[in-house]
């Protein structure tokens, strides 16, 4: 059974929906960004372009597989991708072996953010609302979110304060374990609606993954910000109809039934999905907190998933989807933190969340070790990316973190970690972030990060804008214009609300 299911994606707060054009050649369309940059970039693709790039290494510690928990094991990494598992160190090894005394798991897959928002500020609405298009017409929201993050990612500076908040929010996924994501905001209107930063650290499942080159706009993940006409066109429908018709993507994100189960705006929402014909095997429905029984009824017949943001939903609305009914159903649910301001910082602060509510409200529905997989497993299955990530086996990619904890029970080390606890994460086998120690043990250029009073660094080359500290300080003056303070890296235990 899978009980590990799992729990998708959310995109409401921007428009997600992307013009179908080819972007152009890598470099050539950058100049805005100026010699230096395009150089940088340059540089870039020469490290990410491909596994033949990243450095052969061995890693030892507590590896968690799909099979099993190996108590004493080694996961050895070439050209980027898993060789082997095994569970006597290596004979020889082409690169170094690294004892990282700590559990290793696969990298988390987010199918459901809204990553450029992640830069504000937590927001505590002072009451709960019926549904989203409440809030979203807050003039407070708007105030403190919505108009600021809108302008900042349009700005016209030669995508300098878009690359800036991309490189912010992607080592704010990535400090938590995330390796693949989605929802990185298109600009509409733009002569390229993403910029080519995007192409680097974590993977953009639906701008630049890494799977199908470099680049942006080459991938089969695709976003819709909900179904009503306010979200949706008709124009942007007939195309989304066509492009799972013909089998151009692999899977729509799409926001529904966000709002409570006895508002009825959000509970007809259900019949406006099936009445676009978007019900099926390729879809994944963000939210869902509205629907009832016979929902999840048709949604597991028509093998569409669910994708799970408690803390937001809770945060929004005081209640989340019925997940105990959608289990009950069959529905495959993966997890996603949504975004900073109502939900989760990343993956990692999600799960935490989402654990403590499954012993609490839900009466321990879901076993630890469900939640994982409800992180990494099931959303590569559900994004048809299960060949190449979300687990830790020979053929997939080296996308993994190390996470200090108690390894003699690993999942529930997981789901109770905090955001220090990781010490170590690799995309393609390229070390991004860590410990001193251990990322001390690459021959990489680092910049120091203090996460929760503890001392980390990061691959200074893989840094898509520049230097962390600089994006930082000038996103502080960004913000400071609007008369707001950027949001934190991290909630560290004192801080949580």
């Amino acid at each position: 059974m899978e009980s590990q299911k799992s729990a998708h994606l959310h995109s409401h707060r921007n428009i997600y929906r992307r013009p179908r054009r080819r972007a152009r050649p890598f470099g050539g369309q950058n100049a805005s960004l100026g010699f230096r940059t395009e150089v940088f970039f340059f540089l870039l693709v020469l490290f990410f372009a491909g596994p033949a790039n990243a450095q052969d290494l061995v890693l030892s510690g507590v590896i968690v597989t799909p099979d099993k928990v190996v108590d004493k094991g080694w996961v050895v990494i070439k050209g980027g991708q898993i060789f082997s598992i095994v569970e006597s160190a290596p004979d020889r090894a082409s690169g170094p072996t690294i004892d990282t005394n700590g559990i290793i798991f696969p990298g988390f897959v987010d199918l459901h953010d809204h990553p450029m928002y992640n830069i504000f500020k937590r927001w505590t609405p002072k009451a709960k609302f019926k549904n989203r298009y409440e809030w979203r017409d807050l003039p407070e929201y708007n105030s403190l979110i919505g108009k600021p993050g809108g302008e900042l990612q349009r700005r016209d500076d030669k995508d300098q304060t878009f690359c800036d908040i991309d490189e912010f929010v992607e080592v704010k996924a990535l400090i938590g374990g995330t390796t693949s994501l989605s929802g990185i905001s298109a600009r509409r209107g733009f002569p390229q609606p993403v910029p080519n930063c995007v192409s680097g650290l974590a993977r953009n499942l639906d701008w630049a993954s890494g799977f199908a080159g470099m680049g942006v706009e080459k991938e089969r993940v695709e976003n819709a910000l909900g179904v009503t006409p306010r979200d949706l066109s008709d124009s942007e429908s007939a195309r989304i109809s066509e492009e799972l018709v013909n089998k151009k993507i692999d899977l729509l994100l799409i926001h529904v039934a966000e709002g409570s189960s006895a508002d009825t705006e959000s509970t007809v929402e259900f019949r406006a999905l099936k009445g676009l014909g978007f019900l099926g095997p390729h879809t994944a429905i963000i939210h869902g907190v509205a629907f009832g029984s016979d929902d999840f009824r048709e949604m597991r017949m028509s093998s569409t998933a669910l994708i799970w943001s408690p803390r937001s939903n809770m945060e929004l609305y005081g209640s989340t989807a019925n997940v105990a009914e959608a289990f009950r159903q069959g529905v495959t649910i993966a997890i996603a933190p949504d975004w900073s301001p109502t939900g989760s910082t990343n993956m990692l602060a999600e799960l935490r969340y989402a654990g403590q509510l499954s012993q609490g409200e839900l009466s321990g529905l879901f076993s630890d070790r469900a939640l994982f997989e409800m992180a990494t497993a099931v959303p590569a299955r559900i994004a048809g990316i299960s060949d190449k990530v979300g687990s830790l086996r020979p053929g997939l990619f080296a996308d993994l973190f190390v996470l200090m904890g108690d390894s003699s029970h690993p999942y529930a080390a997981l789901t109770h970690a905090k955001p220090e606890d990781v010490h170590l994460v690799l995309v393609g086998g390229i070390p991004i972030y860590g410990s001193e120690k251990l990322m001390g043990a690459f021959a990489i250029k680092t910049e120091p990060l203090d996460v929760c009073g503890k001392k980390m660094v990061l691959n200074s080359l893989a840094l898509t804008s520049g230097a962390f500290a600089d994006v930082t300080g000038r996103l502080k003056a960004d913000l400071s214009s609007y008369h707001l303070q950027l949001g934190p890296l991290e909630e560290c235990p004192n801080a949580v609300p």
